[in-house]
């Protein structure tokens, strides 16, 4: 009887013990619902230990520009549609762009995505305006190529999907990939756009000025037969009484360009890559021509041609042009005049000039041969054996390219931009000018 009674009392000790457990656990489930809802709260009311920076780092951006919506097309208008002559090259290169971002910049501090994107997308289609209106000017064209370059850059430093560069740098909240996309075609849109105009300004002085000038007074007596037999030719579109082009307009239009480049601060390395493709079309145009007209291959006219190749190297040297392989675009043409220079008499001058013209294609060298005229008595004639023994040994020779007479004066060479974090800037470090009245910005 006693030994039943202590197992009912254990048994009712045991009951009450699972119970207490069940209540116990309810307690410490509700418990830990409890502290994740505060861990939960505290996120998204306590800025401090908010794990979503991208809401709070913008608000601490100071040095701003503040466009209402209102005044976006005014904006548009002052910095960009209306702007023009010597009031835009006074400027400070990019000051345009720096604005703009600014205000791009505050729309998007101010959680307003929406203003952001539209400034954006309006400040990109304005541009493309621009470089239209402007498309026959250099000075112009190379002040949006700045532009466009910087706006590109700020907004790829800028960028939610960059690594960014320094601490200094808080990235957007509004995802502008379209149009730095945008901005990278236009890059390209403006910059070849610099190159037609100077393109087409040199078309027509490219050969007289580099073939049929005469920088060395009293060489030859060639000049006046040169202009005799271009005006029997009817090739000569001059009119009389007008002075033929010399090397100096040429210079002059690649002066212009270096200069519209430079006042702009744009890149040592693009500006490298447009005199390369420049020079490139300088010297395939003089050289296809030289192995068209055969009273361009004497003696003389090799030497009046070479000085004039000298002084354009000399240019492009004493502008630190040289390291972007303009210099090296030149090398087809200062290989013809050495060719026209050399002795063509014996075996060891065509092994000589075979060595030499390792930049001539075998159908250039012989086409040259077999054009060259004797320029005075004292010259003699190319002789048939001696075109035959270089083609002989031009037959060892393996050709970099597939054979060709004439150079593609159209070739155009890729052009590369190299992205080029800017330096962090704020709205007073602007140097803006009263004139262009845009004091209906705020600062922010």
């Amino acid at each position: 009887m006693r030994v039943c009674l202590c197992a009912q009392e254990l048994q009712g000790l045991l009951e009450a013990r699972e119970q207490e457990c069940v209540r116990l656990r309810r307690e410490l489930k509700e418990l830990k619902n409890t502290a994740s809802l505060r861990r939960l709260l505290a996120q998204v009311f306590d800025p401090e230990t908010s794990s979503c920076p991208s809401r709070t780092k913008p608000a601490a951006v100071t040095g701003l520009l503040e466009c209402r919506k209102r005044d976006e097309a005014k904006l548009l208008k002052t910095l960009i549609t209306d702007i023009r002559g010597d009031g835009a090259l006074s400027l400070p290169p990019g000051l345009p762009a720096s604005v703009l971002f600014l205000c791009v910049r505050q729309a998007d501090c101010s959680g307003d995505q929406t203003l952001a994107r539209s400034l954006c997308s309006a400040t990109v289609t304005a541009m493309k305006a621009a470089l239209k209106k402007h498309s026959n000017d250099v000075d112009m064209t190379a002040l949006w190529l700045k532009n466009t370059c910087l706006l590109h850059d700020l907004l790829t430093q800028h960028s939610p999907k960059q690594t960014l560069d320094s601490d200094d740098v808080v990235p957007l909240t509004v995802d502008l990939s379209d149009l730095i996309r945008a901005l990278s075609d236009l890059c390209i849109q403006a910059y070849q756009q610099l190159l037609s105009i100077t393109e087409k300004r040199l078309q027509n002085i490219i050969v007289p000025a580099l073939l049929e000038s005469e920088n060395i007074p009293g060489l030859s007596g060639s000049a006046g037969k040169l202009g005799t037999s271009r005006k029997r030719a009817g090739s000569d579109p001059r009119s009389a009484g007008v002075d033929a082009p010399t090397l100096a307009a040429v210079l002059r239009e690649l002066g212009a360009l270096h200069t519209a480049l430079s006042r702009q601060d744009l890149p040592p390395t693009l500006m490298e890559q447009a005199f390369n493709q420049l020079t490139f079309l300088i010297s395939a145009s003089a050289f296809n021509s030289l192995l068209l007209r055969k009273d361009m291959c004497c003696w003389s006219r090799g030497m009046q041609i070479r000085y004039n190749v000298s002084l354009l190297e000399e240019w492009l040297r004493s502008r630190g042009l040289q390291t972007g392989g303009a210099v090296a675009t030149l090398e087809h043409l200062i290989q013809a005049v050495q060719l026209l220079q050399a002795g063509k008499k014996t075996e060891s001058d065509a092994r000589a000039l075979v060595q030499t013209c390792t930049a001539l294609s075998s159908q250039q060298i012989v086409k040259i041969l077999t054009l060259y005229t004797p320029h005075s008595d004292l010259d003699e004639r190319v002789t048939v054996n001696f075109i035959r023994t270089v083609q002989g040994l031009l037959k060892g020779r393996s050709e970099g390219q597939p054979p060709q007479l004439l150079m593609d004066v159209r070739r155009v060479f890729p052009v590369t931009f190299s992205y080029s974090p800017p330096t962090v800037f704020r709205a007073e470090q602007l140097v803006i000018p009263d004139s262009l009245k845009i004091s209906f910005l705020r600062r922010a």
